[in-house]
């Protein structure tokens, strides 16, 4: 039996619970690192403001859905990977 489920719900599961959120943060904050890109830079490519990405770099929120993809085309890695730590179809995607 195969179970199908919802990226959205995954999302907001895993989101929904501080650790979620923190190991979302790392994920993001080395995926920023490495390409060199500050919070700033990162709020203006995205659409939002400098508060929200540093506030999901720390953990204490989470992106919106339509943000999540942002940040994963803006940073080449799956959405998957970014959100969940499940690793994605691209090289550059291992879990943290």
């Amino acid at each position: 039996m195969v179970l199908h489920i919802s990226a959205d719900l995954l999302f907001e599961e895993s989101l929904a619970h501080r650790a979620g959120r923190r190991t979302f943060g790392a994920r993001l904050d080395h995926c920023l690192k490495r390409n060199n890109i500050s919070s700033s830079q990162a709020a203006k490519r995205v659409g939002v403001a400098v508060e929200e990405v540093t506030y999901w770099r720390a953990g204490i929120t989470a992106p919106t859905r339509s943000a999540y993809r942002r940040l994963s085309r803006m940073l080449d890695v799956d959405v998957f990977w970014l959100c969940l730590g499940i690793d994605g179809e691209r090289s550059d995607t291992r879990v943290l």
